[in-house]
């Protein structure tokens, strides 16, 4: 049996299945019993999440040579002019402010 048969036998089972079944309010009963769900603390939360990605790329890095990865950047820096050098300690600056502050606040847009 092909997808488009299959399809088309789901859709024709679907469209011909009965409406909801009355339970004498037994599902609502069963909903309303179960126990709050309990939320982990956001911090931790943030945690679990936070130490598996660090070990995962603490791994990821050691399988790299660490001279064939700061020799390119150290030659950048060297060949940077001073204004290249002071806006980029700007804009690095603001990015290591600002990011606290947007995870400290959490506007709705961005998450």
């Amino acid at each position: 049996m092909n997808d488009k048969h299959f399809d088309d036998f789901l859709r024709l089972q679907l469209q011909g299945s009965s409406p909801y079944l009355d339970d004498g309010d037994f599902s609502a009963r069963v909903l309303a019993s179960l126990p709050a769900q309990k939320r982990l603390n956001p911090w931790l939360e943030r945690l679990i999440v936070l130490v598996p990605v660090t070990l995962i790329a603490a791994l990821v890095m050691r399988q790299f040579s660490m001279r064939e990865l700061i020799q390119p950047a150290y030659g950048w820096v060297l060949t940077l002019d001073m204004h290249s050098l002071v806006m980029l300690a700007v804009v690095m600056t603001a990015c290591l402010l600002i990011a606290p502050v947007v995870f400290i606040f959490k506007p709705k847009f961005l998450f």
